[in-house]
């Protein structure tokens, strides 16, 4: 054994013995603690199942007798039926001559054993046969007590009979009672035909009022074995096996199972105390390879008991058996895994001694080599083996310098890979895309080939980092670039330039290539979806293509002119792709977006904005109290501008959160001054991202000492959809602070019965598209009414737009439809005038464009 230079020498065992020693101590453990555990659970399973057998087997042999009761309940009503009645005769007469005739049919057909009749005055005549034994007291007594009802009883007085006596009548009157009788032995063999078992019927314990459950003590047993059973099934075999168990029962004082000696009676697993009640003991009897179970049945009539037995031979033969082949399959397991340890552990053992040969691949550094090899470094253990002593040996002199090497390494190839790559998408990054991209341009030059290059730009990505956030905009990103590598794989060149832009090098293509190309990006671009939470994420790609050297050689050129394209791409409509022209306007439209951008600023700064409100009539009073607020421009030369012509750029630039704020602060302040006065004011799609909108709200109303429940904020239908769960979060919010919210154009969505219920809006405003022909439009009517029905039930209010004219305000009033807007109402006027009348104002002659 060799050591390493100051360390102690350590106790020296080989590995082989250990796990030897080890598996075989283990091995012994488990396999005694499964054949206890087997046996433990099969004999609980054989007492569970001897249980629910003792409980059905009692509740057979009652209904076994209550059956025969029935049975002689009927016979009782036929008995008088056996002969023909005669004149003059009496009823004691008549029932003589009938048992006379087909007593011994009663006899064979029914074991009937005897028949009496109880005259009314109490008399007992004794009928058929001549010599039956006298009733019982208990049941002659109770037939006195009660002579029109029926009795039973079950007797052992000499042999163990059933007794039923039912009322009879005789020309209509009460004539006494028929007493039939009936032997029990009968019964105890249906119940071994019926299910196996065996009985006898013995005199045990009397009832007495005492809740305590009677001992096999209570009454001295007798072992005569000529008096001791009243009936028995099969006696020659049966028995002497009843005769031990009440032998058991009286020198032990208590009944016995399994020898042992236990309780009263038996519960099975759920809690049946069926057996208990009926007082079920039980002794388990071994004759030699038999085994038998008795049990008790108390109270099977007042001072009557039964015993049942049952043959558990194969069961109690399945216990050993199942135990004994547990014991020897784990005997068997412990000798086999011993051999196969010595067997296993014999090839490692020599080859851990070759594993020194390995250490020369250190001077190679084949320290890869040497990994693979190498085995794992084990735990340290107080005697140590031969794996011990070489892992040990070989790790202290390689690992160090393995580790090392392969950092240098490691580290060497990621600074390599990464001046070349994006690590997100892992494409190529803009500087080694920009260095293909030379290099491509200048070999076509010279060679006089051609080339393509597509900048791809995915649209509305912005939407899901800001919905859902980077981190799923990153799995976006990484999705496409994947698509995009499946769609260039092997004709192109594929680079990340930054953000949400693409771009690729498409070598000897012109332009049908690039356009072919172009398409397949886009359709794989639209294949990606992702789902975050209640948000499905699907965006699409504008791409703008440059041919070179069509377009020119210069790459920095190139890359501008793509991007122009794209733009111009974007500017069509989005999702769709641009070969660049010299003729494109684009840098003129772009231009014009700069221009636009500085009027809202100029307009901004020298409040060049304006209200103009619309009023909106109540159908039910006929009075208008609500308007709703738009903005206006006023240009430079004091001409109106509408909105549709700076919004979108507004939106585009980021200044329309300037412009919310502005409106939001004038309409409450209009509001100041009109205390009568609820005012509708649009929100654009870029509040719903504001944090600050509710806040100025809230100060902007105690400011100015205005009602919150008097500003009502709309939001369209389609921008409400698109930010579902923005748009909730902000109606919650602000509702909270008692404003009301309008949903606008609803009806322009695919969607809107499916979001209705989502969104706490207080006001629906129909889209006027099924508003402006509903006098004659069946469609629009069903539509408009089903839209108020459903509003109405969800206990919001409606609200018709573009109403034009008093005929179409006519079928809103039928469809029951709260408010109406329009020109017909009112047109759209600056806010200096006097906002609104305090009833309806004068129709105007007719619509006007521009509402």
């Amino acid at each position: 054994m060799v050591n390493l230079p100051g360390k102690r020498p350590r106790r020296y065992l080989s590995l082989r013995w250990k796990a030897l020693i080890g598996l075989s101590v283990v091995l012994i453990a488990v396999n005694a603690s499964l054949a206890f555990f087997s046996y433990s659970q099969l004999t609980d399973q054989f007492e569970r199942q001897q249980a629910s057998v003792r409980d059905r087997q009692g509740k057979q042999l009652k209904a076994l007798l209550d059956d025969r009761y029935q049975q002689m309940s009927r016979l009782a009503n036929v008995v008088p039926l056996l002969a023909q009645a005669r004149a003059q005769e009496t009823l004691a007469e008549h029932l003589q001559r009938a048992l006379n005739t087909n007593g011994v049919m009663l006899d064979l057909e029914w074991d009937i054993r005897s028949v009496h009749w109880i005259k009314p005055d109490g008399d007992v005549d004794l009928l058929w046969p001549l010599d039956a034994a006298a009733l019982p007291k208990t049941l002659s007594g109770r037939i006195k007590r009660s002579p029109e009802e029926t009795a039973r009883t079950l007797s052992c007085a000499e042999e163990c009979r059933q007794f039923l006596a039912a009322p009879l009548l005789w020309h209509g009157e009460s004539s006494g009672a028929l007493v039939l009788g009936r032997s029990l032995a009968d019964a105890l063999l249906a119940f071994n035909t019926l299910t196996g078992a065996e009985a006898a019927i013995i005199l045990g314990t009397a009832p007495s009022n005492s809740t305590r459950p009677p001992t096999p003590n209570s009454v001295p047993l007798s072992i005569d074995q000529e008096t001791q059973f009243k009936a028995i099934t099969h006696a020659k075999v049966t028995r002497s096996l009843f005769l031990r168990a009440l032998g058991a029962e009286a020198d032990t004082g208590s009944t016995l199972t399994n020898g042992i000696s236990t309780g009263e009676g038996n519960t099975n697993d759920n809690g049946d105390e069926n057996q208990k009640q009926s007082g079920a003991d039980t002794v388990l009897i071994d004759e030699g390879d038999d085994w038998h179970e008795v049990f008790r049945l108390r109270a099977l009539a007042p001072g009557i008991d039964a015993l049942v037995l049952n043959n558990v031979t194969r069961q109690r033969h399945a216990i050993r058996a199942a135990t004994r082949e547990s014991i020897l399959i784990g005997t068997i397991g412990l000798i086999l895994s011993g051999i196969l340890v010595l067997l296993i552990m014999r090839t490692p053992l020599s080859r851990l001694r070759r594993l020194a040969d390995l250490l020369p691949l250190l001077a190679d550094h084949r320290f890869s080599e040497l990994r693979e090899r190498l085995p794992r470094k084990s735990r340290r253990w107080p005697l140590r083996d031969e794996m011990h002593l070489m892992v040990d040996t070989v790790h202290t002199l390689s690992g160090r310098m393995e580790g090392m090497e392969q950092d240098r390494e490691q580290a060497r190839k990621e600074l390599v890979w990464l001046a070349d790559h994006d690590p997100l998408t892992l494409l190529l990054n803009r500087r080694r895309f920009n260095h293909e991209l030379v290099h491509l341009v200048q070999a076509a030059a010279e060679s006089g080939g051609c080339g393509a290059l597509l900048f791809v730009d995915l649209d509305q990505f912005k939407d899901v980092n800001d919905i859902s956030g980077h981190q799923m905009g990153d799995g976006l990103l990484q999705s496409v670039a994947k698509q995009l590598a499946h769609s260039t794989a092997g004709r192109g060149i594929l680079g990340r330039l930054g953000g949400d832009e693409f771009a690729i090098i498409l070598p000897g293509a012109n332009s049908d290539h690039a356009t072919a190309m172009a398409e397949d990006i886009q359709k794989r671009v639209q294949e990606v979806v992702i789902h975050s939470r209640a948000w499905r994420h699907q965006v699409s790609a504008s791409i703008g293509i440059v041919l070179f050297p069509t377009h020119g050689i210069d790459t920095q050129q190139l890359m501008a002119d793509a991007d122009l394209a794209m733009y111009q791409a974007k500017e069509r409509g989005r999702g769709r792709w641009h070969i660049f022209s010299p003729e494109d306007t684009g840098r003129e439209r772009a231009n014009a977006r700069v221009l636009w951008a500085e009027r809202i600023n100029a307009a901004l700064r020298d409040n060049r904005f304006e209200l103009h409100l619309q009023p909106i009539l109540n159908m039910a009073t006929g009075e208008v109290r609500r308007a709703e607020a738009l903005l206006r421009m006023r240009g430079p030369d004091g001409q109106l501008v509408l909105p549709d012509s700076f919004i979108p750029i507004a939106e585009e630039t980021g200044q329309i959160e300037a412009i919310d704020h502005w409106v939001l602060a004038h309409a409450i302040d209009l509001m100041q001054h009109h205390a009568d006065l609820s005012l509708s004011v649009n929100l654009s799609a870029n509040a719903l991202q504001d944090p600050s909108l509710r806040p100025d709200v809230e100060r902007l109303l105690s400011v100015h000492g205005v009602l919150a429940s008097q500003l009502t904020l709309e939001i369209t239908e389609t921008v409400a959809i698109g930010s579902l769960r923005s748009a909730t979060r902000l109606m919650h919010d602000i509702r909270a602070i008692g404003c009301r919210f309008a949903l606008d154009d609803f009806g322009s969505g695919f969607a809107s019965y499916a979001y209705l219920r989502e969104l706490p809006v207080d006001d629906v405003k129909i889209d006027g598209a099924f508003i402006r022909n509903i006098a004659v439009s069946k469609e629009d009517q069903i539509f408009v009414r089903a839209v108020t029905e459903m509003a109405h039930g969800m206990g919001k209010t409606v609200v018709a737009e573009f109403v034009e004219n008093e005929e179409v305000l006519r079928v809103l009033a039928d469809i029951g439809v709260d408010f109406a807007q329009g020109f017909h109402i009112g047109r759209p006027a600056p806010s200096e005038n006097e906002p609104l009348g305090s009833t309806r104002p004068e129709r105007n002659p007719g619509p006007v464009a521009g509402d």
